[in-house]
């Protein structure tokens, strides 16, 4: 492994280390695609907190997101890595 392989390995290690985040990802899994308004509303976080917690989800490369508008919808980035896919798959639906 090369010290970049290893710096992403622990950036998505350490975005899963959070209960918040790991429920965003399961509520991806059922839904599919959410708002960030749809997730605040359903963590019942604020709309500021979301945003974060999905910002660092998509900086580990977890999640991705599309603007549609005044929206930006966040849905799961499915072909990462073998070991990413074992957690998504591993979360309640």
């Amino acid at each position: 492994m090369t010290v970049m392989d290893l710096k992403n390995l622990e950036r998505q290690l350490k975005s899963l280390a959070n209960g918040n985040r790991l429920r965003i990802l399961s509520a991806l899994k059922r839904k599919h695609s959410m708002t960030v308004s749809d997730i605040a509303s359903h963590l019942k976080i604020t709309i500021a907190a979301a945003s974060r917690h999905l910002q660092i989800l998509e900086q580990a490369e977890i999640v991705v997101s599309r603007k549609r508008g005044l929206f930006v919808t966040y849905r799961l980035l499915l072909t990462g890595e073998p070991w990413t896919r074992a957690v998504l798959s591993s979360l309640s639906s």
